[in-house]
């Protein structure tokens, strides 16, 4: 699989699955850029992405304003003449509440926080792979999108959101050269998700590598005629 001068968009890329996948895209030679929310986020960057600021372009952006977004797109391109991946990792959980005790500040955030994002990155993304005639657009879902459990309604229904986004792309992009589909983890190896299931199983979850080599395949030329799918990938649980 050859990236060499392309230019990935990795939001979320600070964060522990989201800079695992910046890594491995850089490793596989392409140029990586990350809008980040706030300066210490940065510090999370992989050593390898972080040392290499020719092949790296970072923004301070709110991926919920539609500006900002533009804007951080529009800076991809002016600094790398393309996008051509677009790995959308970037997101929230709420969970905890029935529906019927969900607040409606808590819903709108989370809304807001997973699709709303999601629709604003693909949307600004899209518009450059037209014109190009390429591209791969791969988004984060999650298991509960696909299997409701109960006290994880608004979570559950904003990355169902994010499925349909992605299936809709997928529709609309079949003769422009353009794929686009979605990873559904159950619950990933992260040190924050240990601490706040310190009992659990971790051999049972997936880690952000076994992730990140997913988003690698989906974004090469041997996946070029993989478009619309959702890929389970639940490890044990």
């Amino acid at each position: 699989m050859t990236f060499s001068g392309k230019t990935a968009i990795v939001t979320g890329g600070t964060g522990a699955l989201g800079s695992v996948c910046a890594e491995h895209l850089f490793d596989a030679g392409l140029n990586i850029a990350i809008p980040y929310a706030s300066e210490k986020s940065l510090a999370n960057l992989a050593k390898r992405v972080a040392q290499n600021p020719a092949r790296l372009l970072t923004m301070n952006t709110d991926l919920t304003e539609e500006g900002q977004v533009d804007s951080f797109v529009s800076q991809v391109v002016k600094r790398f003449d393309s996008v051509s991946y677009l790995v959308n990792t970037a997101g929230g959980y709420l969970g905890g509440s029935t529906i019927d005790e969900v607040l409606l500040d808590e819903w709108e955030g989370i809304m807001k926080l997973n699709m709303r994002t999601a629709f604003l990155i693909c949307r600004s993304a899209l518009r450059v792979m037209r014109k190009q005639k390429f591209g791969r657009i791969v988004n984060i879902a999650a298991m509960p999108a696909l299997s409701p459990s109960a006290r994880k309604g608004p979570y559950a229904i904003s990355k169902r959101a994010v499925v349909t986004l992605t299936e809709t792309i997928a529709e609309e992009t079949k003769a422009a050269g353009i794929t686009a589909n979605a990873i559904a983890p159950s619950i990933i190896l992260t040190e924050a998700n240990r601490q706040s299931m310190p009992t659990a199983d971790f051999s049972k979850w997936v880690t952000p590598q076994e992730i990140a080599q997913l988003v690698l395949y989906l974004c090469s030329d041997e996946a070029k005629s993989v478009s619309g799918n959702v890929v389970k990938i639940y490890g044990g649980v």
